[in-house]
């Protein structure tokens, strides 16, 4: 005899989803406390510093490319979505993560004895997401979106080869 098996409720798979996600959190935090207990203050710094600007480059990049996949496949009502979650997380989640790399990468300076006086630092601070000539093209979500994703990029490639500032 076969015993019917119901399958769970929407309510049970978002509880479940949310205590594995949880979980997982909750142990990336933990294994995160272990390793950077014995590091320096500025590998600790630089790991949130990297790690942030990860999270936005990333971020930028995956809604770029959901749009362009939106706008080949011609599907008006999956790019008016995407424009949707672009807005709510580009107005929420970047500038958030634009602060923490910028507080991350001025606590490496200071705690690392990095002259101010750098190539990388001054480009970083100049020519950031709220620049005048970004500002000026900010007609639309998703354009602002691809922009602000060339500019990231350029601030990670800066922040890893530091170009004109070798010795």
């Amino acid at each position: 005899m076969e015993q019917a098996v119901a399958a769970p409720s929407a309510a049970n798979r978002r509880r479940t989803s949310i205590i594995v996600t949880a979980s997982i959190a909750v142990a990336l935090v933990a294994v995160s406390i272990v390793f950077a207990a014995s590091a320096p203050w500025y590998f600790v710094f630089k790991m949130l510093h990297v790690g942030a600007a990860v999270v936005w480059v990333g971020g930028g990049l995956f809604i770029t490319i959901c749009a362009v996949l939106a706008e080949l496949a011609d599907n008006d009502d999956q790019l008016l979505q995407i424009g949707h979650w672009a807005e709510t997380v580009a107005g929420r989640l970047f500038p958030a993560m634009s602060f923490v790399v910028l507080g991350f990468g001025i606590a490496m300076t200071m705690n690392g004895d990095i002259p101010y006086n750098q190539f990388w630092i001054i480009f970083a601070a100049e020519h950031g997401p709220k620049a005048p000539e970004v500002q000026a093209r900010l007609r639309r979500i998703l354009f602002v979106v691809r922009v602000d994703v060339a500019l990231m990029f350029l601030i990670v490639f800066d922040m890893v080869v530091k170009p004109f500032s070798w010795s």
